[in-house]
């Protein structure tokens, strides 16, 4: 098997956390476990690092408040570390990251072959954005393989970019690190960035409506795990409601201490619903939760309604879903012990086998485009 040096590329990196951070440390960690070579190339401050991989944090001026790259600087000085690096494949990482986008565009210029992933559902305001941007830099006709973490953002993909050769390449968590849940404590938990799109606050609104539901004696802990722009919010409107007694914010926790309060909870809630593939539900499941979320999104390719958890079409739902949980101590149950099964595309195992796959249709392409025109010729679908 290849052996491939890859450069991982996005302006967002650790110590910031979400979904995207994890994911391409996961990544790197993974790729490098499996004998390849892999940097990550992000403009994030922090450090230092001390993984069996190399951050390299280009010291460029970030935009205030959205910390990402702002002026042409950045372009050099990826191009130089690209050039340095010698890559076998450059991997740029997620739509709203200009210097993913700046390093698609090298890849082109420098004869690299290129992956493009997307981490975000772009429907609405997001695909009018791209299809504009496209009209400037045509990136839709770059010989980059675009990919999309579920079936949902692969579809946004197609759509804007009119290509039929969109691939999945699915999240994923190290699913045998989470011990199962023992059910003991009835605690209703989330994990997430305090963002607006993740709506902390709506968590914070149905706590009144779930305990009116409930007799006292079912009524549960809430926590939510994360930290960011809109936890103050949140905080001060738990305090309005009469709530706090209810709720703890936890903030910012290590992993392994999201590990040890998912084992200790009941009920996984995730109110958000635009969601791509959120691994905070992966790893939910893997610690043998129920999961309430909202659809549609790509947290139907996770929970099966019914099976594993229960999938809302509103916030009404979601309480509801909340509370026939919290109140049925059987379906609560035999929900856990499915949730814990059929994990297997999941895991990192399958997802480096199908980055591997992915990475050679790269190349592949690569040397189609390079024979002639450049040819969109579509390579065949990847086994997710």
């Amino acid at each position: 098997m290849k052996r491939y040096r890859v450069a991982i590329v996005a302006d967002f990196y650790l110590p910031q956390v979400g979904g995207l951070e994890v994911h391409m440390h996961d990544l790197a960690r993974e790729l490098t476990a499996r004998g390849h070579h892999a940097d990550i190339i992000c403009v994030t401050p922090g450090g230092p690092d001390h993984d069996d991989f190399r951050v390299i944090r280009l010291p460029v001026p970030l935009a205030p408040f959205v910390q990402s790259i702002r002026d042409p600087k950045a372009i050099d000085a990826l191009e130089k570390t690209l050039i340095a690096g010698k890559y076998d494949i450059i991997h740029a990482h997620n739509a709203f990251s200009p210097l993913a986008h700046v390093a698609t565009y090298l890849a082109k210029k420098l004869g690299i072959p290129s992956i493009f992933t997307l981490h975000s559902v772009l429907r609405g305001y997001g695909s009018y954005l791209f299809r504009a941007i496209d009209q400037v830099f045509p990136w839709t006709q770059w010989p980059t393989i675009l990919t999309g973490v579920s079936s949902f953002v692969a579809a946004d993909l197609k759509q804007i970019s009119g290509r039929n050769d969109i691939q999945v390449l699915l999240n994923a968590t190290r699913v045998t690190d989470f011990p199962p849940s023992s059910q003991q404590e009835a605690r209703v938990v989330t994990v997430m960035r305090c963002t607006k799109r993740k709506r902390p606050v709506d968590f914070v609104r149905m706590i009144p409506e779930v305990l009116a539901r409930l007799p006292r004696g079912l009524w549960p802990k809430f926590t939510l795990v994360g930290d960011g722009p809109e936890r103050p919010r949140a905080e001060r409107i738990a305090r309005r409601l009469g709530i706090s007694e209810h709720i703890e914010f936890t903030g910012m926790l290590s992993r392994p201490a999201v590990r040890d309060i998912l084992s200790r909870s009941s009920v996984f809630v995730l109110p958000s619903y635009l969601e791509a593939l959120p691994i905070a539900v992966i790893e939910a499941r893997s610690a043998g939760l129920p999961v309430v979320a909202r659809i549609p999104n790509g947290v139907a390719e996770i929970i099966d309604h019914g099976i594993n958890g229960l999938l809302a079409k509103n916030t009404e739902e979601l309480v509801a879903s909340v509370v026939t949980l919290l109140k049925d101590s059987m379906l609560r149950t035999k929900m856990a012990l499915a949730t814990r099964e059929d994990l297997d595309r999941f895991t990192w195992q399958r997802s480096i086998e199908r980055h591997e796959r992915i990475y050679a249709l790269a190349e592949e392409k690569h040397i189609i485009a390079n024979r002639s025109s450049p040819s969109m010729s579509a390579p065949a679908p990847i086994d997710r």
